[in-house]
């Protein structure tokens, strides 16, 4: 067999060029999805943008980021430029997800006298009064309150100052049934004339908001307090406090209010009923009590109001 004619060889030659270009191009092509995973999609870089946060945003790692993009991590980012966003990062589990139970933590009251209330305010009704060092559990805190599920099942809220952490050692768990409202009021107002009626015999100090020394308001204060009542110490800002009350209606525990000056309310006390107030009167004199219808004071009276 004679030799291939020129125009043969010439074919040949051009087809094998053809077929190795082919063969390079599917080797690169094969290459380029080998390398990018099947999972790889775009982001367009916007304003702000860093490497860190646009790999937190994909759920995948500024390595992983970098190495897709051919980037270091010192790279200066392009606004507008895409980036590949190589397959996402397993995600760990979110730990902060996971169900807690509510727990109860057991408590007692530390007070002689605490007022069970429907809700976190004084101005919430009163259910009943719990004895000092009666176990409850609290269920919840709201503020300064706390809500507590009593021996007997009742709810309520009670403010936190009159409780302590851990068991008391009450055993009158029957006491702290719900009782009805106007019983309950009652017997919590007379513990509040008990307690303020403790005082007397305190001396007058100006300023003063304890049992070293009271000044008017700063005794009303010290008394309401015990009883999860906060007033301002002022007898006029206390006067602003509250309903206002008829001297008719009044009743014990009502604040009362008095003009000793000329530049209006400056004394307050608490009323104990028949006619008589406790107060922290002045120098000489101390806590004690006195009559809101004597001569000094009838025609000094300016109001009544109802806290708590």
């Amino acid at each position: 067999m004679g030799p291939e004619p020129p125009i043969l060889r010439n074919v040949v030659l051009f087809m094998t060029r053809r077929l190795n270009a082919a063969a390079c191009f599917f080797t690169v092509l094969a290459f380029v999805f080998v390398s990018i995973p099947a999972s790889a999609s775009s982001y367009k870089i916007k304003k702000g943008d860093t490497l860190s946060s646009i790999a937190a945003k994909n759920n995948t790692t500024v390595a992983k980021l970098t190495k897709a993009n051919g980037l270091r991590e010192t790279s200066i980012l392009t606004i507008g430029k895409s980036l590949t966003i190589p397959g996402k990062a397993p995600q760990k589990p979110n730990r902060a997800a996971k169900v807690t139970r509510p727990t109860s933590t057991v408590v007692h009251t530390n007070a002689s006298s605490a007022c069970l209330r429907t809700g976190p305010s004084t101005t919430s009704r009163k259910v009943c009064v719990l004895p000092s060092g009666i176990t409850l559990k609290m269920l919840s805190r709201n503020g300064n309150w706390a809500k507590v599920a009593l021996p007997n099942g009742v709810c309520g809220f009670v403010y936190r100052p009159l409780l302590a952490t851990g068991p008391g050692n009450s055993q009158n768990s029957s006491t702290t049934a719900a009782a009805a409202p106007p019983k309950a009021e009652t017997s919590c107002d007379s513990s509040l004339i008990q307690t303020a009626l403790a005082c007397r015999g305190t001396s007058y100090r100006r300023g003063g908001t304890s049992r070293g020394g009271f000044d008017c308001s700063g005794f009303t204060r010290y008394v309401y307090a015990k009883y999860g009542v906060s007033l301002p110490h002022s007898s006029a800002a206390q006067a602003g406090k509250g309903a206002a009350v008829a001297k008719s209606d009044l009743q014990p525990g009502d604040l009362v209010f008095f003009q000793t000056s000329r530049r209006g309310i400056s004394h307050v006390g608490i009323y104990i009923g028949g006619g008589n107030f406790v107060h922290a009167a002045s120098r000489g004199r101390g806590v004690t009590v006195d009559s809101i219808n004597s001569s000094y004071y009838a025609p000094r009276y300016r109001g009544a109001r109802r806290v708590g």
